[in-house]
């Protein structure tokens, strides 16, 4: 992967030139309690160059927003649609690598490995990423490093910045990136080895030692149910259903689609559901296949851990910890995996609920 140089002055100069390419600009800033969001910054210039920690939310929330309409019922007697396009272009800065991971399986939901989602389709071909790597771990009860997420990013990214002292290191992802780097090549020059060498001390002291995780492994466990029954009745007496693990999970791909109607018009839309809910998988006539409460919060780690690892070959979790960091309930998806791949089963005396 080629890698290039850019000050932090001329980072900034880049930033100002690609904002009038867009429509959007979605970049990190400060919100109230200094809280760091994502959000449109291409008119207010409150964009963060680089930043501590990770944002409360992930850029998800522009690719698959919390309430979305797909096409407007012109009427609903004589099936007359309109199909409502999102055609914005959008520039995504300062996505943080787990993030980035998180994009990556999203598409194979969305996108690779199933019928094409056509709105995130769009989205997705109408937007750049440009990754923002850490030079630290975000926060204590974050585990990127576990999950093969971090601190830099493998895939996935139109462009990557990784801090070094006198600016950063840039690595080309994709040809959207090499024609931002082509076009503005004033503002790049070569890396330097000092620089290089920078980066390989950081990587190699980012986190703790650890063995390599066996995410095969613990798929097996859950899928042959050797998870034991005590611990998902200590999930299920801890979770209130406050939705904070899925509403702030960026790989959480679930949703419903509803009409709202007035007379014989109305709009089709779509909004983020959750494995959660109870009514999740409620049936037409008011049956569920999943009636206890213990069983909706296992769908969630069912999900994550063993589902996507069928599908896709690899966990949906990227250990941005954001869902422990919510939980009320002090819910562990880290010390389930710890737990789940450093023994054959997980009894009732290993309490996931425990943090790390």
């Amino acid at each position: 992967m080629k890698k290039v140089f850019i000050t932090k002055e001329n980072l900034e100069v880049l930033i100002c030139d690609l904002k009038s390419s867009c429509d959007e600009f979605i970049a990190p800033k400060r919100e109230h309690l200094n809280d760091v969001i994502f959000g449109d910054t291409k008119n207010d210039g409150d964009e963060l160059l680089d930043y501590e920690g990770n944002s409360v939310i992930s850029p998800r929330a522009f690719l698959l927003p919390q309430t979305e309409p797909l096409f407007e019922i012109k009427s609903a007697k004589n099936s007359e649609l309109k199909t409502i396009e999102d055609k914005k272009k959008r520039i995504f800065y300062g996505v943080r690598p787990c993030d980035i991971k998180a994009l990556v399986l999203m598409r194979k939901f969305f996108i690779d490995d199933g019928p094409v989602d056509v709105p995130y389709k769009q989205r997705m071909d109408n937007s750049i990423f440009i990754s923002l790597a850490c030079g630290k771990r975000c926060f204590a009860k974050s585990f990127c490093h576990l999950m093969d997420a971090g601190p830099v990013a493998k895939e996935g990214f139109d462009l990557q910045l990784i801090p070094v002292t006198l600016g950063y290191i840039v690595e080309i992802g994709s040809k959207k990136g090499q024609g931002i780097v082509k076009k503005y090549k004033r503002l790049f020059s070569n890396a330097l080895a000092q620089d290089k060498k920078e980066v390989s001390l950081m990587l190699k002291n980012f986190g703790e030692k650890i063995k390599k995780l066996d995410h095969k492994k613990l798929a097996k466990i859950m899928k042959e149910d050797k998870v034991a029954q005590e611990v998902w009745d200590d999930i299920g007496q801890r979770c209130v259903v406050c939705s904070g693990c899925i509403t702030l999970c960026p790989t959480c791909s679930c949703f419903s689609v509803a009409d709202r109607l007035k007379g014989d018009k109305g709009v089709r839309f779509r909004y983020c559901d959750g494995c959660v809910y109870a009514g999740f998988t409620r049936m037409a006539g008011g049956n569920t296949p999943f009636p206890q409460h213990k069983d909706h919060i296992r769908r969630f780690f069912e999900h994550k851990l063993n589902i996507d690892v069928e599908r896709y070959g690899i966990l949906s979790c990227v250990g941005c910890g954001r869902c422990i960091e919510t939980c009320p309930g002090n819910i562990s998806i880290r010390k389930f995996i710890e737990l789940g791949t450093g023994t054959n089963s997980i009894n009732k005396t290993q309490r996931i609920s425990v943090c790390p």
